[in-house]
């Protein structure tokens, strides 16, 4: 098959959940000659894309978009062995966690799948992290953008404590701060400074390469 039609097929079986047929046709890709850079935005990053579409629409659930992530991400950690590191899209490193007290991850486990499709390399430091944490991971990983998220109301506060300890350390201006989750608001966001606000998985990830100047969401 022609490389239009491979890539067809590959969102396809990506929006089907079909991932024993989207290894099949990955195993394809790297055998193929293609440009691999080119087939995982084109195919890959594009098939996650529609999951996020339907999930967007109601016609697919959470754990459908679960699944769509690990599907891709799997077969894009796959291609890239085979991609010289001189190749490799790199659009912006993010430091990313859930803040101190609040041990909810699904949102931004989330959020760090889609992010890695779209060539943002994304350190995922967990849940329950101190606000240091975030800085001194930022710091060490030369971050661009650091994501703070939260479901409790109790633990929103950290958000803001995220960033007035980074003002103290004199760092504030070195990255860019996105904070989300259902505890908090576009409104909390400009209150504590934040730098952006996702109201939900596609807004944080939009807000997200916004603010890494990444063209063609």
């Amino acid at each position: 098959m022609n490389k239009a039609e491979l890539f067809s097929q590959i969102q396809e079986a990506i929006v089907e959940l079909d991932e024993q047929k989207v290894m099949k046709l990955t195993a394809e890709v790297t055998k193929s000659g293609i440009d691999l850079v080119e087939a995982i935005e084109k195919a890959y990053t594009a098939g996650i894309r529609k999951v996020g579409g339907l999930f967007e629409t109601g016609e697919y659930f959470l754990p459908e978009l679960i699944k769509g992530g690990k599907i891709v991400k799997e077969a894009i950690s796959e291609i890239q062995g085979f991609i010289p590191q001189d190749q490799i899209v790199h659009r912006g490193k993010m430091v990313i966690g859930t803040v101190q007290g609040d041990m909810h991850n699904l949102g931004k486990d989330l959020v760090a799948t889609m992010l890695e499709t779209r060539g943002i390399k994304t350190i995922d430091i967990g849940v329950d992290c101190p606000v240091d944490k975030f800085i001194d991971r930022a710091v060490e990983e030369n971050a661009d953008l650091v994501g703070a998220s939260c479901l409790l109301t109790t633990t929103a506060p950290e958000q803001k404590k995220l960033i007035e300890r980074m003002k103290e350390l004199g760092v504030r201006d070195r990255f860019k701060v996105i904070v989300g989750g259902a505890a908090v608001d576009l409104e909390w966001s400009k209150k504590i400074g934040a730098d952006g606000y996702g109201a939900n998985l596609k807004e944080a990830v939009d807000v997200s390469l916004d603010l890494l100047g990444v063209e063609g969401k």
